[in-house]
Formats: C-alpha cells, structure tokens, sequence
C-alpha cells in the first residue's frame, strides 16, 4: 500500500508543478498572436497542443475531471505527435523576441534531441487504458517535460538584461 501511496504522492507533487508551471505561462496563448516569426509560432503552437492535452491527463488523474478512456487516448496521441515533431521543428534556430527557446538549444543539440526522444517514448508508453495505468505512467511524461523545460527554455517574465 504505501509502495502505491509513494507513486501517487509523486504524480502528485509532479501533475502540481507542471500545472503551476502551465499557469504560469497562460499569457503565451496572447503572445502567440504576436510572434512574427513562422518557425517560432510554429513550435509554440504544438507546445501548446502538448500543454492542453497534459492539462487534460492532469486533470483526470487528479480528479477534477472524470477519467475517459476516449479523451485520455486522444490526448495520448497528440502528445506522441507533438512531441515526435520536436527536433524536426527545433532544427533550425528560429529567433523571436517572444520565444522562449534558449540559445542552448543549438549549442548542446545532441542533448535537446535525446530529450524530445524520451519525451516522445515516455508519451508513447502512456497506459490510456485505466485511471491507475494512466496515474502510473503520466509522471514519466511529466518528468520527461520539465526536464526539457529546466534546461532549454528560458522562464517566463525572466528579467533579461541584455
């Protein structure tokens, strides 16, 4: 039982941050509009296909939604898609004042690839099927995402200087 307790208490503490960290960047549907760069809006829009379908995962694992095998499938294969266009939509270092891609990106590209590949497997490996395989594997995609995130992209309202 507590075997159990320890990984729902971790899908916990994860589903919380990504969707503290989600909030947090609620004002990027507005700057979208924004972007002038076709490549940037590009990777913005399928990050924010990505950011609704975890949101709907989060929300039926959490409870504030009611689990549907249906949706959470649906949700599972954007998620699988947008996360497999990553490095093909990344490739070419698109700049824009409203991006949030770091320069690192590019720099350490081996490393970002390796990334959007465990993100795309960890998507892939999703158990759809039950509220509990879901409750299971949703943290390995949740990890997989911050984990990205913490390295290559920069934080919204991050005071820049230069």
């Amino acid at each position: 039982m507590s075997h159990r307790l320890f990984h729902f208490t971790t899908a916990a503490i994860l589903a919380l941050t990504l969707a503290l960290t989600l909030a947090l960047t609620a004002p990027a549907v507005t700057a979208q509009e924004q972007i002038t760069n076709k490549g940037v809006k590009k990777r913005v829009a399928q990050m924010l296909s990505a950011q609704d379908a975890v949101t709907t995962l989060i929300d039926m694992m959490a409870g504030r939604m009611t689990f549907n095998a249906n949706n959470a499938r649906a949700a599972r294969r954007v998620l699988t898609q947008t996360s497999g266009r990553i490095s093909r939509l990344f490739k070419k270092p698109h700049q824009d004042p409203l991006s949030n891609a770091r320069p690192e990106i590019w720099t350490y590209w081996d490393d970002f690839r390796a990334r959007a590949d465990t993100s795309e497997q960890a998507a892939r490996q999703l158990n759809v099927n039950s509220l509990n395989g879901l409750r299971r594997t949703l943290p390995n995609v949740l990890h997989s995402c911050l984990s990205c995130h913490d390295r290559f992209r920069v934080k919204p309202n991050e005071f820049i200087t230069h």
